[in-house]
């Protein structure tokens, strides 16, 4: 292959990588930063210890069920914005057999239901850990 069919190639995939999503969160302004206090240490009666698997599994499961950079569409309803966020959320994982975990994400009772309950708003996942891949999705 001659070079001058090489640059047109090497642009284009230079170009795809401009339109890759950061995948790291939002992080606040140095000002707003400079004002949190933290703890000399996580007070023993509040904190949670979550292995790095059961993080790793719950993290996959939700960037599938919702990723971070999907927003409601223009003139939705209160409801419709509660089901795009997170904390309207419980997410449940249990350990399985060969390195899976299984995830399960349901709608927190009465938050986003103001005009009557909503079905169906969740889902269970099989997760490999080791390969950090989702094996199935159960909606």
């Amino acid at each position: 292959m001659k070079f001058g069919a090489l640059l047109p190639l090497c642009l284009l995939f230079s170009a795809c990588a401009l339109f890759q999503r950061d995948t790291r969160p939002v992080h606040a302004p140095p000002e707003e930063a400079a004002r949190v206090q933290f703890p000399l240490d996580l007070p023993a009666d509040t904190r949670m210890t979550l292995s790095g698997a059961l993080v790793t599994a719950m993290q996959l499961a939700l960037d599938d069920f919702l990723p971070l950079n999907v927003k409601p569409h223009s003139g939705a309803s209160p409801e419709e914005v509660c089901l795009y966020q997170r904390e309207s959320y419980d997410v449940i994982a249990s350990p399985g057999a060969d390195g899976v975990m299984f995830v399960r994400i349901t709608l927190r009772p009465d938050t986003c239901e103001k005009h009557g309950p909503i079905m169906d708003m969740g889902a269970t996942y099989a997760v490999d850990i080791a390969g950090r891949r989702i094996l199935a999705v159960q909606r």
